[in-house]
């Protein structure tokens, strides 16, 4: 039996009585496990919101969204948080972080705004995309400029198809309004033109596997006190 997951959601953290209604959808929904957007000063203590999912049977990946202005910006982001997150994604707003955080290992996710002038995901770009590219299904349909969106939106899952980059389907429901079924996540993606299988996966093994890779990295030890790192594998370049 395939296993869902949604890794965008960004409810207000200290709503309980909308992230419990969220949580009964989404245990309705089958969906197995969620990227719950959590910035860093709310961390520690943990929101009383992961427990309410967990308690519900929904595993929860904490997530950071990086909205860097600039190269240096994105890289200090990921040297001080990487370690923190199971999930980090990078807003790709501007040309030059784009290009830099498709590249980086230590990206799980980027995705592309809705307000972006024009589409920029293709060529070189695509092809050397090691994050996932993500489309969130609540960006794709609600507000104006619907056509022009779903416009992007085909043009980017084109691009990503061509190149095999990876896709991720979620949704960045902030309430239960803006929840969707894995399945139907999948479908658009698909009448899109992502591949079925391909499609399918973007709900399931792919978001899966970047929430174990990370668990992976982060419950590795740490260097004792005067132990020096010499040379790290390509996940940290």
């Amino acid at each position: 039996m395939r296993a869902y997951a949604d890794l965008h959601l960004c409810p207000p953290l200290d709503d309980l009585a909308n992230a419990r209604s969220m949580a009964n959808l989404l245990t309705e929904l089958e969906t197995r496990t969620v990227g719950l957007v959590v910035p860093p000063e709310r961390m520690q203590p943990c929101p009383a919101i992961v427990n309410l999912f967990k308690s519900s049977g929904i595993d929860v990946a904490a997530r950071l969204d990086l909205k860097p202005r600039s190269r240096e910006e994105l890289l200090r982001g990921l040297r001080r948080f990487r370690n923190r997150y199971e999930v980090i994604a990078v807003e790709c707003a501007v040309p030059i972080v784009s290009r830099v955080a498709v590249r980086d290992r230590r990206v799980d996710i980027v995705y592309f705004p809705k307000h972006q002038s024009r589409n920029i995901f293709w060529g070189n770009l695509a092809k050397s995309c090691r994050a996932a590219l993500e489309f969130n299904m609540s960006e794709m349909i609600l507000g104006p400029g619907l056509e022009t969106a779903l416009h992007r939106v085909k043009r980017e899952i084109e691009a990503a198809a061509e190149t095999s980059a990876t896709v991720v389907g979620s949704t960045k429901a902030s309430n239960p309004l803006e929840l969707r079924s894995a399945r139907d996540i999948a479908a658009v993606l698909h009448v899109f033109g992502l591949p079925f299988d391909a499609a399918l996966r973007a709900v399931s093994n792919i978001p899966l596997a970047i929430v174990t890779k990370n668990r992976l990295r982060i419950g590795k030890p740490r260097p004792e006190e005067g132990v020096r790192i010499l040379r790290r594998s390509e996940d940290h370049e």
